[in-house]
């Protein structure tokens, strides 16, 4: 389908410049030119490949992704870093520039968004996005508060993510009106749209600057870089008088502790990218060398197979040694503990370490690795224990995809979460797990290997141990598929009534439990509101609420179902309730979200059934 837009696009991009980092009214020649120019080569360019090719130097390059996920890569990348400065710089300086004919901050962001969208329609033959006429320029009368500007950036990175997943690789080869009258691939459309972004960037970078601000992409950086703390290298006496060595972070003040064990093909630094995280984060952590790895003893691949054998069935005592040293550090908190491991060397021990300190271990994580009947057993019956579990199809050891598959849907939390990076096509059976690491060529889909691929694991590894070792000590959010089985429940007729008691009971055990995630009964409730059942509606409301009682959100959706449903009095007294709770703040709008935008929804859902009631009196 042919956008409508399209006459006025084309004049749009007929009289867009290639490059308009700096307004086009800058004379060229002039000195501010010149100065801003610098400025931004000062603060944008250096750096911007380095730490990539630092990262690639020292392990075998993963295969190239499609070329429509690496343009969708970029694309996010550039959009994300607008939509993060959107967010982040004080409204009062968003008429801000640096010189008089320079477009303001916001004038900037919605430029660029407004261009995205002039290209995005180009390319989907749709009509996305709001029509400004003839220029890509909307003016502040249509975004006034920073909320609108926001919006506006985050749905044209949106639509055009959309846009080139749809397409695929295709798409890209496929051709499009661009500048003039011409016709170009959509790749090279892309290309442009995404440089024309970074050319915003790096003016809005210089916009920062001259506030004496930081922009969030280089406080990301620069937090990432700061000084963490040097790991202490420690001697652990094994019992059999073995001296093993740990590498200890602590945390500037007392916290919770975090063993992390390594595959049988790597050593204790394997976690050095995540360690000086969770000590700056407040956790502090040891980090063991197995016996037979590393600093501890001789090479495990050297010894005899009657060695081996040895070695092996030392290594439950050395890990309760590394655990003991932990739990007995000043400043941790020897009954908020949290265990991680790597490959089926570092998962089994770590549910081990788990299953022997039950009361004291209260989060796992879990790398590509398996464990044995027992910890399966274990992980069945702790129920109480929240996990996270990463895997990936690239794992050069299948079917070690399977063995996580297998240790998620065995734990019966329902805080645990499933993290799986999908490939096109498994990776082929080679050989096992082994000690000897050029048996199997490395691909970075195992274990700690997978944080150089996937640079955000890191990050989620860490705010996992930051949630259930501090935030809610023991606990996760209840995730949606592994509640399956209870939100399947509650659809079931009669179910709302056993799930019921089962929550209470569970309250019973753990006063904190919660065995769904609030967002997505919320969901259930309001296909029955939208489906004319108001009485379904209610159960599944009140349901939510029991669950999440300090939810205005929950609050309101009951408003809206005794609305639906004629008692126009309890609709009035949740009305109420939910405003009430949204003035006061003490509370979250709700489990999932707390933002303004939500909570300015849910409050206008609330005045709207109150304006009902009001009118029906």
């Amino acid at each position: 389908m042919k956008a409508k837009t399209d006459l006025k696009d084309d004049i749009a991009l007929a009289r867009h410049p290639a490059t308009c980092a700096f307004s086009s009214t800058i004379k060229p020649g002039s000195k501010q030119s010149w100065l801003a120019l610098l400025t931004l080569i000062l603060f944008v360019v250096p750096g911007t490949s380095l730490s990539t090719q630092a990262q690639t130097l020292d392990h075998t390059p993963r295969p190239a992704a499609s070329r429509s996920e690496e343009m969708l890569d970029r694309w996010k990348d550039i959009g994300n870093k607008l939509i993060a400065m959107a967010q982040d710089f004080p409204e009062d300086k968003y008429d801000f520039k640096v010189q008089k004919d320079e477009r303001t901050f916001a004038l900037n962001l919605l430029h660029a968004a407004a261009l995205d969208f002039v290209l995005i329609r180009r390319v989907s033959g749709s009509n996305l996005g709001p029509d400004f006429g003839p220029g890509d320029n909307p003016t502040r009368d249509l975004f006034k508060t920073k909320a609108d500007v926001v919006k506006f950036v985050q749905e044209a990175v949106a639509d055009g993510a959309r846009v080139i997943q749809q397409q695929g690789d295709a798409g890209l080869d496929n051709t499009s009106k661009f500048l003039g009258n011409r016709l170009a691939h959509n790749s090279s459309i892309w290309t442009f749209a995404i440089e024309h972004s970074g050319e915003h960037y790096g003016q809005l970078v210089v916009y920062y600057r001259a506030n004496n601000l930081v922009p969030p992409d280089s406080r990301r950086n620069q937090a990432q870089q700061a000084q963490q703390p040097a790991p202490q290298v420690v001697d652990l006496k094994a019992a059999d008088g073995t001296i093993l060595k740990a590498s200890y972070f602590a945390a500037a003040k007392p916290g919770p502790g975090v063993l992390l064990l390594h595959q049988s093909n790597r050593t204790r630094d394997s976690w050095d990218g995540v360690a000086p995280q969770l000590a700056v984060a407040g956790i502090n952590t040891l980090t063991l060398d197995m016996r037979g790895f590393g600093e501890s003893g001789g090479p495990y691949t050297k010894l005899t197979d009657a060695e081996k054998a040895k070695v092996s069935a030392m290594w439950p005592g050395d890990v309760d040694t590394a655990f003991q040293y932990l739990v007995s550090q000043p400043g941790v908190k020897r009954d908020v503990i949290g265990v991680g491991g790597a490959g089926e060397f570092g998962v089994g021990r770590s549910v081990e370490v788990a299953r022997q300190y039950s009361t004291e271990v209260k989060s796992l994580v879990l790398l590509s690795g398996e464990t044995l009947q027992d910890g399966l057993q274990f992980l069945r019956q702790a129920s109480q224990l929240p996990g996270l579990f990463v895997v990936d199809d690239d794992d050069e050891y299948p079917p070690t995809v399977e063995a996580m598959e297998l240790l998620y849907i065995t734990s019966s939390s329902p805080g645990r979460k499933f993290v799986h990076y999908s490939a096109a096509q498994d990776a082929p059976w080679i050989w096992y797990e082994t000690s000897d690491a050029s048996k199997v060529p490395a691909n970075g889909g195992h274990g700690t290997d997978m944080f150089k691929v996937h640079s955000e694991l890191p990050g989620i590894v860490v705010d996992w141990f930051v949630t259930t070792l501090i935030k809610t000590p023991g606990h996760a959010p209840a995730d949606t598929v592994a509640s399956a089985a209870i939100i399947d429940q509650i659809r079931m007729p009669g179910g709302v009534a056993q799930v019921t008691q089962q929550l209470m009971e569970a309250r019973q055990k753990d006063p904190k439990a919660q065995l769904w995630p609030e967002v997505t009964v919320d969901i259930i409730g309001n296909d029955h509101l939208r489906a004319g059942e108001p009485k379904l509606a209610l159960e599944v409301f009140k349901l939510n609420l029991l669950a999440y009682p300090d939810s205005a959100d929950a609050h309101a959706n009951l408003a809206d179902a005794y609305l639906a449903d004629g008692q126009k009095d309890l609709a009035h007294q949740y009305a109420e309730k939910a405003l009430a709770m949204l003035d006061s703040h003490t509370a979250p709008a709700s489990s999932w979200s707390d933002t303004e935008q939500r909570r300015g929804e849910i409050r206008h859902d609330v005045q709207d059934v109150l304006k009902k009631l009001n009118a029906a009196r």
